[in-house]
Order: C-alpha cells, then sequence, then structure tokens
C-alpha cells in the first residue's frame, strides 16, 4: 500500500482506514505498511533533524520499569504540566512534519477519535546491541495517553522485537520493517527484546483526546523516563 508521490486522494483509501481502526479494535496493535504514512523522503527528513536533538541514556521508566536505550527528547509530558516541544528548531519542525493535515485524518480515523488527536510526547529511541526496553504500560506515564505510533527507522538490525502482552497467557510479536509504522494502545503491556546486531532506531509518540495538564500522580520522590 506504499503511496506515490501523485496521490492525491489522501494517504489510505476509506476502505483501508476501515480496516486498521477495525483491527485495532480486535487485537490492540497494527502495522501499516512501510511507507503508507511517511515517503521515503519524510524519512529522510526526520533522520537529519534528529541529528540536531541532543540524546541521553535512560535505564529507569517512570514506573520503575528497566531499560537500556539512548533517547532524543521531541516533545515532553510531565507531571502536572502541559506537553511542550524540547527547545530548538528539530523538534518543532519533526512535530509539524506528524501533524500534517493529511496524516492527522488519518491516524484520527484509525483511532476511532471524533476531533482531532493531541501529540502528547514524542521522541527518538536509539538501541545499539544489548539495548532494551522492559515491560511497561504507557498510561502509567500520563493516564491519558491512548495510542503509541511507532515510525521504524533503521534497515539493518536483529533482535529488537516489539513484543506485546494482551493477557497473561498470550503474546504478540512484532518486527516491522524500515519505514512501517506499529500502532499499539496504552492500556496493553509491552517491550523491546534485546537487540543482538546493528542498531534499532525509532520515533515514538503518544496520542491522546486531552491536552491539558499531565494528571499523573508521583507516588515516591523517585521518577525516570518513559521509553517504547
Amino acid at each position: 500500500m506504499a503511496r506515490s508521490a501523485n496521490d492525491k486522494k489522501g494517504l489510505l483509501s476509506e476502505e483501508a482506514l476501515t480496516k486498521f481502526r477495525v483491527e485495532l479494535l480486535v487485537k490492540g496493535t497494527i502495522v501499516i505498511g512501510s511507507q503508507t504514512l511517511f515517503t521515503q523522503d519524510e524519512l529522510a527528513r526526520i533522520n537529519q533533524l534528529q541529528a540536531e536533538i541532543p540524546e541521553e541514556e535512560v535505564r529507569l521508566g517512570d514506573a520503575g520499569d528497566s531499560h537500556n536505550v539512548f533517547v532524543k527528547r521531541v516533545r515532553v509530558d510531565p507531571p502536572g504540566r502541559s506537553p511542550s516541544n524540547v527547545d530548538g528548531a528539530a523538534p518543532r519542525q519533526i512535530i509539524d512534519l506528524l501533524e500534517r493535515k493529511d496524516r492527522g485524518f488519518a491516524l484520527k480515523t484509525i483511532l476511532g477519535a471524533s476531533s482531532d488527536y493531541v501529540i502528547r510526547r514524542c521522541q527518538l529511541h536509539r538501541m545499539p546491541p544489548g539495548s532494551f526496553v522492559g515491560i511497561h504500560l504507557d498510561a502509567e506515564s500520563d493516564p491519558d495517553f491512548e495510542y503509541s505510533v511507532i515510525v521504524q527507522l533503521a534497515q539493518e538490525f536483529e533482535g529488537g522485537e516489539f513484543v506485546v502482552y494482551p493477557s497473561a497467557y498470550e503474546q504478540q510479536v512484532f518486527r516491522p520493517p524500515f519505514g512501517a509504522v506499529l500502532v499499539t494502545t496504552c492500556r496493553l503491556r509491552h517491550e523491546v527484546k534485546p537487540v543482538s546486531a546493528g542498531e534499532r532506531r525509532s520515533l515514538v509518540y503518544f496520542c491522546s483526546k486531552r491536552s491539558g495538564t499531565n494528571r499523573r500522580v508521583i507516588e515516591s520522590s523517585t521518577s525516570g523516563h518513559e521509553a517504547s
């Protein structure tokens, strides 16, 4: 379903949008094929812009979950505050690209939103060999997180599977190709398995119908940064 540069009818047909919406409702996680929501040029632009953003190593999540991943912040969503872009031109330009009207319409339809969603948090992840993201729940970072959208930016790596746990007795394993987009509900626990070779890179953003302050209550003095 890769789109051409001359497609003037939108990113996806109404039939395809409905199919993805139903699948997301039933399974909780979907994969949208390479170069469907993002063109090759847009992926290259994201890669170019991310080089301007400082990187930090994250080993502890908001709920005390264990991680080993390098993160570049684009938009942050701290408890008690409204979402805001990180300083600099690159984060603003990445958000502008993500919020492009046709992409926003496609995702709004897939997510089943009656109005435009808000990107509450956005970040880039780099995972060299040995990196992983431990089992966690995105809604523990912000109770208003509804869906996470993960854009695969790497082509050659091994390991790093995205694993979702719909229940205590089942799991869904995903390994989206370069340029594909994985969408999953923030109400399911998930993890990223250790990378064994190469480097896994992705852009991750969290969507909500609510734009106000993060209503998460910090129960202890120790907090970290969520990674997905």
